[in-house]
């Protein structure tokens, strides 16, 4: 009787397996492209601020077992290009709302916007559903099964990088922003940053189909989930191990951070600019604070020409005092033989009303701050003359290290610029600090600002550096140099941050000196290894 159910207990998982592949199999190519777009959905809620990871067990599996039982190449591109398009559409939800705070756009076209940067995203996700089709072409689909999901889990997350890196990069809601509630799972960032993070993402992800497959060997599935236990426990036991450091501060460094909450409309408008201006002074007033050395203003908090407009500064001194210091973004303009030029720009006033350092931001975002030649034409072909119009920002000449008096050199990132892994310091004279500013009042209060404040996170972490957020509406943010949030401001909250500013960490992590090489090896390997498995496995 034991025997006969431990040969029950070792074929019903390779039953159930061959039920889900056969009804898989039997779906019409209009079903599964549909379910692909449905299993993408689905995907989506892993990231903030919902963190829906049991949903990885039906969307991957799902996606991985389509792709194995597609005989045309334009097939599995298709099942996998859909599965992207929904994962991208619903993350980037967020984007839509933007279009109905412009007047010179329709609101619905927030919709269409999303869909073309879901549509042309998904193209990396539709490569990898090709390749699969041609390693399935080489091997037998059967045994090769397990070797098959460590080639997928390799190609996804290197499709991501290729996503973070080609024709400008989009890094955002990449697989390892999954782990985003758990301080101690984010911390091996420091190691392999994010992108390290996805192949473990991806190994959670499938394995409902790791032990299926393995349900008929006992040895095997205690091997699994030894190495399953090994992994995750190691990695959380890792971050807490780092999280027993205590946060220090730079002596006589104190900084306030201003979020006016102030609406989107309400911030551009030429009637209220004079008001807005005098909130934020109003909100700045150091009077009876001690210890307040930098005021921190978000991205163009004021909209005015800071650095043309002296009287403005010597209002912004005033309110200064005797030794303080303001950093705010701004926006910024200056004419060359071509014409003006405008900028997004960073600018730091001292005391006496002078300008102390100017940054222009350089990643600038497609379609919200520069239209790209291409989409322009297309745009106004097809009768968009609205969405063209206006004058595109110019770029600025890439990350330099600031210095301003009283405060450990620092690097400024304005907005977007905070998502790019690896790409947020001078590599030649990196910074103590890095200032974020930012204004996430476009997007209201979905998905978007809490996947943007997450990514600022994890920068810190991968960089070892402390990093200060200032947004608008939120959130404003004192983060330490383990992704820790020392202060914050929520979202659509008015509010001040008083703080001391923290320390980086004495040493560099792996990820600040080697950047993506240890992540690109092992998801190389990786690879290798799932190839010569299914080799070795298909010739059984």
């Amino acid at each position: 009787m034991v025997i006969e159910k431990a040969e029950t207990a070792k074929t019903a998982g390779h039953i159930l397996l061959e039920k889900i592949v056969e009804w898989t199999r039997q779906r019409s190519s209009l079903q599964l492209v549909l379910l692909s777009f449905a299993a993408g959905l689905l995907s989506a809620l892993s990231f903030a601020p919902f963190y829906a990871l049991p949903l990885l067990w039906i969307s991957y599996p799902f996606l991985c077992l389509a792709l194995r039982d597609q005989k045309k190449k334009s097939e599995a591109f298709a099942v996998a290009w859909w599965f992207g398009f929904g994962q991208f559409f619903m993350g980037f939800l967020w984007i839509a709302n933007s279009f109905y705070l412009q007047d010179d756009v329709p609101g619905w076209m927030g919709y269409f916007a999303v869909g073309s940067l879901a549509g042309m995203l998904a193209i990396y996700s539709g490569l990898v559903g090709l390749v699969m089709n041609l390693f399935w072409r080489r091997f037998d689909r059967k045994r090769a099964l397990l070797p098959s999901l460590l080639v997928f889990a390799g190609l996804w997350n290197l499709s991501e990088w290729a996503r973070g890196h080609f024709f400008t990069g989009f890094p955002w809601n990449l697989s390892g922003y999954a782990w985003g509630f758990s301080d101690s799972m984010l911390q091996s960032a420091s190691l392999w940053g994010i992108y390290g993070l996805g192949p473990v993402t991806m190994l959670f992800a499938l394995a409902p189909l790791v032990f299926l497959a393995l349900s008929g060997d006992r040895a095997k599935m205690f091997l699994a989930a030894g190495i399953y236990v090994l992994v995750f426990a190691g990695l959380f036991f890792f971050g807490e191990q780092r999280l027993q450091q205590e946060t220090n501060y730079v002596e006589d460094v104190g900084l306030r951070l201003v979020q006016p909450n102030i609406n989107q409309r309400d911030k551009w408008a030429r009637d209220k600019r004079a008001d807005n201006f005098l909130d934020y002074l109003a909100m700045s007033d150091r009077r009876g604070k001690d210890g307040i050395t930098h005021i921190i203003w978000p991205e163009t908090a004021v909209i005015y020409f800071l650095d043309q407009e002296p009287s403005r500064r010597y209002l912004i001194a005033d309110m200064l005092g005797d030794d303080g210091v303001l950093l705010t973004g701004f926006p910024r303009r200056e004419w060359d033989r071509d014409g003006m030029k405008i900028y997004n720009s960073f600018i730091a006033i001292d005391s006496s009303g002078q300008i102390g350092a100017l940054h222009d931001k350089t990643h600038l975002v497609p379609f919200g701050e520069y239209i790209p030649a291409f989409f322009r034409v297309l745009l106004r072909a097809i009768g968009f003359e609205r969405a063209v119009g206006g004058l595109d920002y110019s770029p600025g000449p890439g990350q330099l290290t600031q210095y301003i008096p009283g405060t450990p050199p620092f690097g400024v990132l304005v907005c977007y610029e905070i998502i790019f892994p690896g790409e947020v310091v001078d590599p030649q004279n990196r910074p103590d600090w890095l200032l974020n500013i930012t204004n996430d009042a476009w997007y209201g209060t979905m998905t978007g600002p809490y996947q943007h404040f997450l990514q600022t996170r994890v920068r810190a972490i991968e960089e070892g550096l402390p990093v200060v957020r200032s947004a608008g509406t939120g959130i404003s943010a004192v983060i330490d140099s383990y992704g820790r949030v020392i202060k914050s401001i929520d979202l659509q909250k008015r509010g001040v941050i008083d703080q001391m500013l923290p320390k980086k960490l004495v040493n560099l992590t792996y990820y600040a000196r080697f950047g993506d090489i240890i992540f690109v090896i092992a998801t190389l390997i990786i690879i290798m290894i799932g190839t010569v498995a299914a080799r070795r496995w298909s010739s059984l």
